[in-house]
């Protein structure tokens, strides 16, 4: 990782939540009135200490933005899919989004959360280190750095998360995985029955569910790790 000009891959989504929440301020004007404002200085200035925080973290000299599109091919899989999503959007958010776009050059791709542009940079060229707190990005072969710590995830270490998420569900994404599988349940049950996409689909069929919750399940939970993958299927 030394040899060559390191870019770090930031979550636009992440770091606009992060900020505009920071940013946001209570005012009491009076024994009854309250409200809530915010500072496109302070926000500008919050993203951009994130971004520089991003670049020190892991060395690198170059970074690069995603941000998700608003319409997403996984709701075509799943129409509930991240529908349990209900609490209130900070201040500023939409202004963190543009301010992304127009001075650090966010992308957006239609159709794809910003996840799936991380995975599929990272993996298309490995000096590209990711940054971000989703766990979920154990399921990309990638350098990753998260809570202060960079991993690198091989292809099998992929793999096997991704097989473990699809068992387990995301209930932050609002997918369920097998009934009655839990991150221990479904650790034993890989351990025993083998790390593989027959053994998953054998845990869907011990929950009596169908081949379709099986894969649908699967391909919610896998991030993309090249635009090819949105035709990604689990192999049995």
């Amino acid at each position: 990782m030394s040899d060559i000009k390191k870019t770090v891959l930031i979550d636009g989504d992440q770091i606009s939540y992060t900020a505009a929440f920071s940013c946001e301020k209570e005012i009491k004007w009076d024994e009854d009135t309250w409200s809530l404002t915010s500072s496109e200085t302070d926000l500008r200035s919050t993203l951009n200490h994130l971004i520089e925080k991003a670049k020190a973290d892991t060395g690198a000299s170059e970074y690069r933005l995603a941000l998700s599109s608003p319409k997403l091919f996984r709701k075509d899989l799943y129409p509930d899919y991240k529908a349990n999503r209900t609490s209130r959007k900070p201040l500023g958010l939409k202004f963190c989004h543009q301010y992304l776009k127009e001075e650090h050059g966010a992308e957006i791709h239609d159709g794809f959360e910003a996840d799936d542009l991380l995975g599929i940079w990272a993996c298309k060229q490995h000096d590209k280190i990711i940054w971000a707190a989703d766990k979920d990005f154990f399921t990309v072969p990638c350098f990753l750095y998260r809570n202060d710590r960079l991993h690198r995830i091989t292809e099998s270490d992929a793999d096997r998360y991704l097989r473990l998420q699809t068992m387990i569900g995301d209930t932050v994404d609002n997918y369920k995985g097998a009934k009655g599988f839990g991150e221990k349940t479904a650790e034993k049950w890989l351990n025993k029955w083998g790390d593989s996409w027959d053994s998953v689909y054998r845990a869907f069929q011990k929950a009596g569910q169908s081949n379709d919750e099986f894969r649908t399940n699967a391909k919610l939970a896998r991030i993309l790790r090249s635009f090819d993958d949105i035709k990604w299927e689990p192999a049995l």
